[in-house]
């Protein structure tokens, strides 16, 4: 099985890709958060800092552009390819964000499934020419599940290089469960196409992702997003267990013993304050790095037992200092969980 971190906007851009890379090594790809083709100029400053060679050394990069325009498509992969080297682009059909759905993007998109259809014929005809590969992010349809065995039909037209498929609708947003039933037709038919599948979606634990790889046994990567903003080691985890426990249903202890929580304790703490290090040397002004950080810090508290004063005090800060203290307070008075759980992801 490969692992593959999903890409959140702004969140998973390059400090945090190489940051996490240096200090939990193990993926196999890292998606970057959508790029958004322009009229004049194909990649803004942002776009180019997070797609620069230098900035992703030694990772498996995969950008992804968010467009329902082919053309415009088309010209920023060449750029991506000719200029930066990659050799693979993404097309984002995920994204709920409303503002993104109300321009028939990301999974808007999903909504006018002819449009998508003459969409990806343009573009896949100049993806091939050019000698570039196509994969798709998708959810299962806008309003309903229903949609998604037209869209696999739609898929399965085209010489894709992967599906990947978040089995939930646009208006759940990240509420209630995966609908894995909509994702056994994609898995289905991934045995009579090209391209391969991967799965996407509330994996949180290595039990999480042992039942997804039991349930699917052929399927070739697991994508993960949230729950790797939450454990940063999670995919070490996985790949621990399934060395050292094949066929086994859970493993509740995730430590074996104090001293194990503690050495991990202490590199969690030192991955934290890298990653401040790095938004202050290249972020002005200690509100738009208290920005990034209260982002990621949403996520990580969530890993701690009792974190919601500690997140309370992080999310009150208005100064770096305070913020600091709080991360080391944290650190200091509370441990890692001990089991797998799925995070609720608000703590309000």
């Amino acid at each position: 099985m490969e692992y593959y971190a999903a890409p959140l906007e702004g969140i998973t851009g390059y400090i945090y890709r190489r940051t996490h890379h240096m200090f939990y090594p193990g993926l196999d790809r890292y998606y970057t958060p959508f790029l958004v083709p322009k009229e004049k100029k194909p990649l803004s400053s942002r776009e180019r800092n997070d797609v620069q060679g230098e900035h992703n050394k030694g990772m498996h990069i995969i950008p992804q552009i968010l467009s329902n325009k082919p053309d415009e498509f088309l010209r920023m992969a060449q750029v991506l390819y000719h200029d930066y080297g990659y050799e693979e682009i993404n097309l984002n059909l995920g994204c709920p964000s409303k503002t993104v759905v109300s321009k028939k993007r990301g999974s808007g998109f999903l909504a006018v499934p002819d449009e998508l259809d003459a969409f990806l014929d343009k573009t896949c005809t100049g993806m091939e020419a050019a000698g570039i590969k196509l994969s798709v992010k998708t959810r299962i349809g806008k309003e309903s599940p229903e949609e998604f065995t037209h869209l696999l039909d739609i898929f399965a037209a085209y010489p894709l290089s992967e599906l990947i498929v978040h089995p939930r609708v646009q208006k759940d947003f990240y509420r209630g469960r995966p609908d894995l039933d909509a994702f056994s037709k994609a898995y289905e038919k991934a045995g009579h196409v090209s391209w391969k599948l991967c799965y996407n979606g509330n994996i949180t634990d290595t039990a999480g992702c042992k039942k997804i790889a039991d349930d699917f046994p052929d399927l070739t990567a697991v994508m993960i997003g949230r729950g790797l903003l939450t454990n940063p080691m999670l995919i070490q985890e996985i790949r621990a267990r399934e060395i050292s426990m094949p066929g086994k249903e859970k493993c509740c202890r995730r430590f074996e013993n104090d001293a194990g929580e503690k050495e991990e304790r202490k590199r969690r703490h030192a991955f934290s304050c890298f990653l401040m290090e790095e938004y202050s040397s290249v972020l002005s002004g200690e509100k738009n790095i208290l920005f990034k950080m209260k982002e990621i810090w949403s996520y990580m508290s969530q890993d701690f037992t009792n974190p919601q004063k500690y997140w309370k005090k992080m999310k009150k800060a208005q100064k770096l200092a305070d913020f600091e203290t709080a991360v080391t307070d944290l650190f200091r008075e509370q441990e890692l969980l001990q089991e797998g759980i799925l995070y609720n992801f608000d703590l309000n």
